[in-house]
């Protein structure tokens, strides 16, 4: 039997470890696997995370080798120390039996995290895990010869193991960035020394990669490193049309809107509750019929927002689901909800979950700055924009789409344009980015 060629893909996010980079990382394990190569998965082991997506872990684990190792940042520390004590079970009812949180001012234990983070743990807390992943890497690369390496941040730790191994074994190295780095507008650094020197790892990391693919933020990069351009390849993400086939959408009366995910950064649902609460108070007809639905990964603030706005019996909160329970709730959303920070920079942002909402069937509220982002959802249709800090605007949108509910009317998408995100198209993309790289090198 012939060997397939090996490919390693090192990320500390991968299934079942939640969260929607790890679609991403799905794709790239099946299009590899689909491509004749044979992944090998370099990954940590588990860590402390608010749910587990076992459905996505059962996709790869069949078609590529998943190597996890130890590691010494926080969460897999706390996930230890947490398990030692006994306070993880799975049956345990902690997080229900205690009382939420009435302040929006961080604990102390997460204010002292947060200043060790931001002064010591450089490029990122993850950076405990750079010696074990560097370590299973060699011995791997040593003794199974890959034909490539793709490196998949953020963390951006995982870029430093990449330069490294790059250094040690001069292996082809194809650097993938799902979220942006120094330029990205959630991360805080301490002051401009901080910003520069994650800028030279940066600079480092994008000089001697072979091959460079973002998710989003390619025109920015090209702008800022003009003379590496060459390299870079602007790879969005996308949505598995599998995923749609077959679903029976969930059945909720009334109008219902629905937001997947969790808030980072400057993310905060706080303007669009005041915005609903003000409609209600307007038409109070309508609290019998809208239902704003959260699920995913919250923190208590976000639940003491709810009780603040006097929302309980409208905005309803769940935790994190299955990547394939995902697609039941959005065929039945009648409109679907996408936060982004105002701040002008935060439009480069495109998160992962737009493409699964534009092959939804409901309308999209999207409450976000101009930018790529907005340039998606107007090529795609049916969504009504209008900036995230300006509840008025929120009110008037909510109205008109409470409106379109009435009426019956569906938003028209285009669905050429909509099915070139499909993951079939996007998946050729990353083989064709990694054919070509590797031939590139062979004829070195």
């Amino acid at each position: 039997m012939i060997e397939k060629p090996k490919i390693l893909l090192i990320s500390y996010i991968y299934p079942p470890a939640p969260g929607g980079g790890n679609l991403r990382l799905v794709r790239w394990t099946r299009a590899l696997s689909r491509a004749g190569y044979e992944p090998i998965v370099i990954t940590v082991k588990s860590t402390f995370a608010r749910g587990q997506d076992q459905s996505l872990d059962d996709e790869v684990k069949e078609i590529a080798r998943i190597e996890r190792t130890a590691s010494l940042d926080p969460k897999r520390i706390f996930f230890l120390v947490k398990n030692y004590l006994g306070f993880l079970q799975p049956n345990s009812k902690e997080k229900n039996d205690r009382p939420p949180s009435k302040s929006h001012t961080p604990g102390l234990a997460y204010r002292i995290f947060q200043a060790l983070r931001n002064w010591l743990l450089i490029p990122d807390e993850m950076i405990g895990w750079i010696p074990f992943a560097l370590a299973r890497a060699i011995r791997i690369i040593r003794k199974e010869k890959p034909v490539l390496m793709i490196t998949s941040s953020s963390p951006h730790s995982v870029q430093l193991v990449g330069l490294l191994l790059k250094k040690f074994s001069r292996i082809p190295w194809l650097a993938d960035f799902r979220d942006a780095w120094s330029r990205h507008p959630y991360y805080f650094y301490p002051n401009r020394f901080y910003r520069r020197l994650n800028r030279g790892m940066e600079r480092a990391v994008v000089k001697n990669a072979d091959a460079i693919t973002f998710a989003y933020g390619w025109k920015e990069a090209k702008q800022a490193y003009p003379e590496e351009k060459g390299k870079f390849y602007s790879l969005h993400n996308g949505f598995n049309e599998k995923d749609f086939q077959g679903v029976q959408p969930l059945v909720h009366p009334g109008f219902n809107l629905l937001y997947l995910g969790a808030f980072y950064g400057t993310q905060t649902p706080e303007y669009f509750f005041a915005a609903l609460k003000e409609l209600l108070a307007e038409h109070p007809e309508l609290k019998n019929e809208i239902k704003v639905h959260l699920i995913g990964l919250f923190n208590p603030e976000h639940r003491e927002m709810v009780r603040r706005h006097q929302l309980e019996e409208v905005v309803l909160i769940q935790d994190f689901i299955p990547h394939q329970e995902v697609a039941s709730w959005m065929m039945a959303a009648d409109a679907l909800l996408l936060f982004l920070g105002c701040e002008i920079q935060e439009s480069m942002v495109i998160p992962g979950k737009v493409f699964e909402y534009i092959r939804a069937p409901g309308w999209i509220l999207a409450m976000i700055p101009e930018g790529e982002t907005a340039e998606i959802l107007r090529a795609a249709g049916g969504s009504v924009i209008v900036p995230g800090n300006q509840p008025e605007k929120i009110q008037a949108a909510l109205l008109k789409l409470h409106q379109f509910w009435k009426q019956g009317k569906k938003p028209a998408r285009n669905q050429e344009y909509v099915m070139s995100k499909e993951e079939s198209r996007l998946k050729r993309e990353m083989i064709k980015i990694v054919s070509s790289l590797i031939a590139v090198i062979q004829k070195r």
